[in-house]
């Protein structure tokens, strides 16, 4: 009988809303501000939920400045159009004291949002030119030391004095950080300019930006920056061998928190590493599976084939996909159950069994990128591999990493 009612006064609320007429976004925003939920309503806008995050969210003695700026920013401009950039409409807010001019004043020039935002910070908070990727500062959900980098720079201070850079960062980073390009994020700028201060020209510099220890979270960062040393010291070498390099390093300290780099050359590291992959075995209990990370596969029927891209979310599959290709795809376990990456097989099907795996493909979920592709023995892919991965990424709203 209970549930019968709570039904029916569900339905009611439901019909109610639905005599509504909301003639401006305007109106949802006020209804947001006093604290109303639309859940189920407006299921398909995220902005809703969103601005509804961020009036919780916000100190209670800027509730009122946020609601403000969202109406006034909806009207002017299309910065109310989807969650990235009321999230750094928020960030923005947050940061009301270090306004240097009226937000009510300004209009934008340009038409797109991600100029307008750049348009926005520079008017509110800069006094100084800043790197174009600086103002990625202000999209970020948690890490706000970026927006404190971005104001310091803003106000003409030196580079070398940012506060709290989790690297060793020396005058010569600081200059590289601020002639890095401009397409990066504020991390893969860190990095970038981190490897060009140790004497590494672009093309590493590149390269390592785009591996895992360019998307990595901070910490042992001077392990990190002596094997950066070890790298450039030892000179030239295959750089298609780098991401197996960096798998090794990076397992060998997770397994042994104690594990160091003392005395330890490029030829030796690399020597150790091509026996670790040749070597390698699934050490993970074979029993763990971890929930698919909610990105779609791909199914093509052909004449005489069917090609499928799946997800792997077991750690017997990605024992089996390593054994397969001849690759350290299983020590990719952890990452996998942690929920940092997923792993996808491009596999081609004939009755029903597998007859070829064309590509083992690694995904960085919290950066939405495609960071790894690797045939057989880590060769790189097909060009029919790559353009399958290619149409995928796109529609899966994924970035791809350079040198795939």
């Amino acid at each position: 009988m209970r549930q019968h009612l709570e039904r029916e006064k569900e339905l009611d609320a439901v019909l109610k809303f639905s005599q509504k007429r909301f003639k401006k976004f305007e109106e949802i925003i006020i209804r947001l501000y006093k604290g109303e939920r639309f859940e189920g309503f407006f299921s398909t806008d995220k902005r809703i939920p969103k601005i509804y995050q961020c009036f919780n969210a916000v100190h209670k003695h800027l509730k009122n400045l946020l609601k403000d700026v969202l109406i006034y920013l909806d009207s002017n401009t299309g910065l109310i159009d989807d969650e990235a950039n009321i999230q750094a409409v928020y960030n923005i807010v947050k940061y009301r004291s270090y306004w240097q001019n009226d937000i009510y004043k300004w209009k934008p020039v340009g038409k797109t949002t991600g100029g307008q935002i750049k348009e926005l910070v520079r008017y509110l908070f800069c006094q100084y030119d800043i790197p174009a990727f600086m103002f990625n500062a202000f999209y970020e959900e948690k890490n706000l030391l970026h927006i404190n980098w971005l104001l310091h720079l803003g106000s003409g201070r030196k580079v070398k004095e940012m506060m709290d850079v989790p690297i060793p960062f020396t005058q010569k980073t600081g200059h590289y950080f601020l002639h890095a390009p401009a397409n990066y994020t504020i991390a893969e700028a860190l990095r970038w300019a981190q490897v060009k201060a140790l004497g590494g020209d672009d093309k590493l510099a590149t390269r390592i930006v785009a591996s895992w220890i360019g998307t990595k979270p901070y910490g042992h960062e001077d392990f990190w920056d002596r094997l950066l040393q070890i790298i450039i010291q030892g000179g030239m070498f295959n750089l298609n061998k780098l991401t197996e390099l960096i798998d090794y390093v990076r397992e060998a300290k997770r397994e042994n928190a104690a594990y160091h780099l003392k005395g330890r050359t490029l030829q030796s590291l690399l020597r150790q590493s091509d026996e670790w992959h040749n070597r390698f075995t699934h050490k993970t209990k074979a029993a763990a599976i971890w929930k698919p990370c909610g990105i779609e596969g791909v199914r093509l029927e052909r004449k005489s084939h069917i090609i499928k891209l799946e997800e792997l979310t077991e750690a017997k599959q990605l024992a089996e996909e390593g054994r397969a290709m001849k690759h350290c795809v299983a020590s990719y376990t952890w990452y996998c159950a942690t929920g940092k990456t997923a792993i996808f097989s491009l596999r081609r099907y004939e009755a029903g069994f597998v007859q070829q795996i064309m590509a083992t493909i690694e995904v960085n979920l919290a950066l939405k990128r495609v960071v790894q592709a690797k045939a057989k023995m880590n060769k790189p892919i097909c060009d029919e591999a790559k353009k399958l991965m290619t149409d995928w990424a796109d529609k899966e709203g994924l970035m791809l990493n350079t040198y795939l």
